[in-house]
């Protein structure tokens, strides 16, 4: 995104305006303002925010950045779509803002196909208002489904007349090619017709919200006809890359901290109908790695909710399997007894049935002991051994005694055997898995990293301090920084170092300090660890108490800077001579080091 235009939304949005769009609990406090922070369970005002450097930072998680940061992290988005949102919380508007990115990424040849493919989709949205669209409306209605929801998915219908979609597209200037290459017809000897003809139509997008196919249902009985009329795969479109709604399931999820897995559209349809807009849905597909792919994006929990009968709950144990491969969280919707889907239980029991439903959640042993003991009971002695075999690493694992029990209880109740004895199963799967041994070997190395850690810590703290006292001084004088350029030239902290180049470079090319400029200029960056340098950033910049600064005090800091680079430089140096000597020689290597460590 255009970094001028950055910048210019950044001076026209007030910080503290915008968050408390967000947040309820701004108040004034001393210069600046405080507020709960969102990003942690914060119960007082921790978080700080600076009218004068436009930054907030919470002290306790150490949350921070600018106005930009802060919407990006709240509404867990991009940066462009924080970019927005900006723009539509302050009211402004500029025509950078909307460019279609995906015309910079597809092949231009395809252009043609997406411009014919959206220009059809405005004619289906059409279509639908239209008389001969009642039809398409009345049975929207008979399943539930509002105005608002029929905009927001943009469905649409498709005239009888499938030679008139044809005609009007080609009047739009598209060619039989480009027509075709939508997946909607075949160019055959006796003309093309629109293969959705008659139905209602429910757009596909991609990951971009670029439409790329179709699905079309019939909506009057014909027992000759296919319930659906799926896109077949084109240049722009294949099934198994595209999960239905993630396009705008992906703005709610990150925010919401998860994303339900359903089995059709009218499910999805259903989710929204109580609020939950966090839904994608397979289209009656298998779950695939691109499909995983999108998901693991998110970075949310995934909560797989396809339908109560046997089909659909034995498509939920083979999706198990593939999330467990694929290390994603999630949980099951399961309800013993339930066989409806969403869709059905919302028209036939309402709201508050459903809702009370999708958050029936369990974790996957409880659901594979549900499917086990409700929907496929174990038949023969062997299929319960192997139930039993497949669920001992994971009650292995448990260290707390009262919960191991709690799961070997419901697994004896699931396969029928005792629960003694799928005790004494889990013994044996102990002794010969070594299990002991390698617990003994992770809590070793977890001890040592724990000691090299500390060690390390008390090691460079007084040299952290120090960088961090000068890094404060030079946010606050143009005269420190050039101190620092001449004197300090750089800091052994790489995220301190980096801020300083930047500031550095920045009062160079303008002359002054500017703390969102430079996050600006950090956004725009592939600076390594950006989160944490411009947290470090804000942390600065919005600190009410600031470090004095006179010119003995930067001397003073420079001083300690430079004598624990030297402390911190012999002891590295130590260290590898230490490296493959006799004991009597690390002896003599460490006493010498020790008595010239004295003399620093």
């Amino acid at each position: 995104m255009d970094l001028d235009l950055v910048k210019e939304i950044k001076q026209r949005a007030d910080i503290v305006d915008v968050i408390s769009y967000y947040l309820p609990s701004v108040q004034k406090k001393g210069k600046g303002y405080v507020a709960v922070c969102p990003f942690h369970d914060d119960h007082d005002p921790s978080m700080q925010i600076s009218k004068d450097k436009q930054t907030f930072h919470c002290f306790v998680c150490q949350s921070g950045g600018d106005v930009i940061e802060f919407v990006k992290k709240y509404d867990k988005c991009s940066f462009e779509e924080a970019v927005r949102k900006v723009c539509e919380i302050i009211g402004y508007d500029d025509p950078r803002l909307h460019k279609q990115t995906y015309e910079k990424k597809i092949d231009a040849n395809l252009v043609p196909v997406y411009n014919c493919i959206n220009e059809l989709q405005k004619y289906y949205v059409y279509a639908l208002t239209t008389e001969e669209g009642q039809v398409a409306r009345d049975y929207l209605e008979k399943r539930h489904l509002s105005a608002e929801q029929t905009k927001k998915f943009g469905l649409g219908y498709a005239f009888k007349d499938g030679q008139m979609t044809i005609e009007y597209l080609k009047a739009k200037g598209f060619s039989l090619k480009n027509i075709e290459n939508t997946g909607i017809a075949l160019a055959q000897t006796s003309g093309m017709s629109d293969n959705n003809r008659g139905r209602l139509i429910f757009p596909i997008k991609d990951a971009g919200g670029q439409v790329c196919g179709f699905s079309a249902r019939k909506i009057v009985e014909d027992p000759e006809a296919a319930k659906y009329v799926n896109s077949p795969e084109t240049v722009i479109f294949t099934k198994g890359n595209i999960l239905y709604n993630y396009w705008q399931a992906k703005q709610t999820a990150k925010h919401d901290g998860y994303i339900y897995v359903v089995e059709g559209f009218m499910d999805v349809f259903a989710l929204d109908s109580i609020g939950i807009t966090s839904c994608v849905a397979l289209m009656s597909t298998k779950l695939t790695k691109q499909h995983i792919d999108l998901i693991r994006r998110l970075g949310v929990e995934v909560r797989v909710c396809l339908d109560g009968d046997k089909p659909g709950q034995s498509a939920m144990m083979k999706l198990m399997a593939q999330l467990d491969e694929a290390h994603l969280p999630y949980r099951l919707v399961s309800l013993p007894g339930e066989i409806r889907d969403p869709d059905e239980i919302l028209k036939q029991d309402g709201e508050e049935t459903l809702q009370k439903y999708v958050n029936t959640l369990v974790d996957p042993f409880q659901f594979a002991l549900n499917y086990y003991k409700n929907i496929s009971p174990l038949g023969t002695i062997e299929d319960k051994k192997k139930v039993v075999h497949h669920f001992m690493p994971m009650i292995a694992s448990i260290k707390d005694r009262l919960i191991q029990d709690d799961y070997i209880f419901k697994l004896a109740d699931a396969t029928g055997f005792s629960s003694g004895a799928i005790r004494n199963y889990l013994k044996d799967f102990k002794a010969n898995h070594n299990t002991s041994d390698e617990v003994l070997t992770n809590i070793n190395a977890e001890v040592n990293t724990e000691i090299d850690v500390k060690k390390l810590s008390k090691e460079i703290r007084r040299l952290t301090l120090a960088e961090r006292t000068m890094l404060d001084m030079m946010f606050e004088s143009k005269e420190a920084v050039a101190f620092y350029e001449k004197n300090v030239k750089y800091f052994t902290s790489e995220v301190y170092r980096t801020i300083a180049n930047f500031l550095v470079n920045q009062v160079k090319e303008s002359g002054e300090i500017n703390p969102t400029d430079l996050i600006s200029e950090m956004q725009a960056s592939e600076v390594k660890n950006k989160d944490l340098v411009i947290s470090e950033v804000s942390a600065i910049s919005t600190k009410e108490n600031k470090t004095k600064l006179t010119k003995d005090s930067l001397e003073e800091i420079s001083k300690v800077i430079s004598e624990e680079r030297t402390r911190l430089y012999e002891k590295k140096k130590l260290e590898k001579e230490l490296e493959g000597k006799t004991p009597m020689e690390r002896a003599k290597l460490m006493a010498e080091y020790l008595s010239k460590n004295k003399q620093i």
